[in-house]
């Protein structure tokens, strides 16, 4: 299923995109036209990459056709969020060696502050 894109704000060569640039040097927001020009293109990359609200997520699902969900902020529903990173901190860390039934106490003592 192909995802519709959500228009960009400040298309090339418009006058808002001017206008956007033009702002941004006024303010002080950019300190150089470059500077200002990349700050509208990451604009545009972040406005293209919001799923439109209603949209649906995509995925695949086990009988081979798309997941028909409402999309969330990430372009995913609740159920094909992606797989998780695991823990970040060391007492994440920690926690997560002590739950596992396995678990050699010199692993268990890696993860120790």
């Amino acid at each position: 299923m192909k995802k519709t894109l959500r228009t960009t704000p400040y298309p090339i060569g418009t006058e808002r995109r001017r206008k956007r640039i033009a702002i941004s040097l006024r303010y002080g927001w950019a300190s150089n036209y470059r500077e200002a020009v990349a700050q509208v293109v990451a604009a545009n990359k972040r406005a293209r990459n919001t799923p439109i609200p209603g949209e649906r997520c995509g995925a695949k699902t086990r009988r081979g056709t798309a997941c028909q969900c409402k999309a969330l902020s990430n372009g995913r529903c609740k159920l094909h969020g992606g797989k998780s990173t695991g823990p970040r901190t060391a007492e994440g860390k920690k926690k997560c060696t002590a739950n596992l039934p396995n678990v050699s106490r010199s692993a268990q003592a890696r993860h120790e502050v």
